[in-house]
């Protein structure tokens, strides 16, 4: 019989498929399908290859990296957006 998830983890998880939603619709930002394509990839590969952590620590430092991922995201796709709307 497994022990009953802590109330961090549950928060924990939740925070993190927030971010994994956040993430991908920020994708859907990018001008260029290849741009989104790669966000997407990126996202998802990131989140299969951490999805087995358990020690709280590293998983709260995972998602403070994926919040500042999806900064980024948002800051170059407004960047991306506005420069291949005026080239000038």
């Amino acid at each position: 019989m497994t022990a009953a998830p802590s109330a961090l983890s549950i928060l924990q998880r939740a925070r993190a498929l927030t971010l994994y939603r956040q993430l991908l619709r920020a994708a859907l930002k990018m001008p260029t399908p290849n741009q989104q394509n790669f966000i997407v990839r990126k996202t998802q590969i990131e989140f299969r290859e951490h999805a087995t952590l358990t020690d709280p620590d590293e998983i709260e430092f995972q998602l403070r990296l994926g919040d500042t991922n999806l900064d980024t995201v948002m800051v170059q796709a407004e960047h991306l957006t506005n420069l291949f709307e005026d080239p000038e």
